[in-house]
């Protein structure tokens, strides 16, 4: 590195210069950590640590390592690490981003974590793609949720230029969101139809909610 060029540290947590690695994103912000945390984290990592020495740096005698994520999306995943930090996302591809480090290192409790934490951030507005994250990433109960939400979407099946998530997942998955979405609606064809000798004012005050599972949860 050359004198002239600016050694940028991310902020807090990861500014601690107690930490005993340095993570390194694309664009050039170092991420101040503790091995022993991505190490119970990730066995990339933890195997990347074995064959790291230190770099001979002017700032630091710590081990550097250059990963190829920028700042924000390493940023959100290295809080998924740490218990007492709950990071949130700009944006749903931003959340994909991270989504994909997080495979790379195979950091499967993060992934989990990441989940629970995109599904409660971005339903209802991107029901579809949330179900096609769930079925990406085998969260089944994502994927239920999702599953039942789509329910709101009158017009599921036609051509539509609201789904961006199709390509991350197989014609069976969206198939199987189409049979759920076609029975639930059978079914509450039947209720209504069972219901119909109520008075309007009687029929208004039932509260029903489909049963019906998709396919994978049976």
């Amino acid at each position: 590195m050359s004198d002239a060029e600016e050694i940028i540290t991310a902020e807090a947590p990861f500014d601690d210069q107690n930490c005993d690695i340095i993570i390194k994103s694309t664009n050039g912000v170092n991420f101040h950590v503790y091995k022993l945390v991505l190490s119970l984290m990730s066995p990339v990592f933890k195997d990347k640590f074995k064959i790291t020495s230190p770099q001979s740096e002017a700032h630091s005698d710590k081990s550097i390592i250059t990963v190829a994520q920028s700042s924000t999306p390493l940023r959100s995943l290295l809080l998924l690490c740490y218990p007492a930090a709950t990071p949130t996302f700009d944006s749903l591809d931003d959340a994909k981003a991270v989504l994909k480090a997080a495979k790379q290192y195979d950091m499967q409790a993060a992934l989990s974590r990441a989940g629970d934490l995109i599904m409660a951030q971005f339903l209802p507005d991107h029901i579809l793609d949330l179900y096609a994250l769930s079925c990406q990433f085998r969260w089944q109960n994502h994927a239920q949720t999702a599953a039942t939400r789509a329910l709101e979407i009158k017009d599921l099946g036609r051509p539509s230029n609201g789904f961006h998530g199709l390509q991350d997942i197989t014609g069976a998955d969206y198939h199987e969101l189409l049979v759920y979405h076609y029975r639930c609606g059978v079914v509450a064809q039947e209720v209504g139809d069972s219901l119909s000798w109520l008075p309007p004012s009687s029929t208004k005050m039932q509260m029903w909610k489909c049963k019906c599972r998709l396919v994978g949860d049976a």
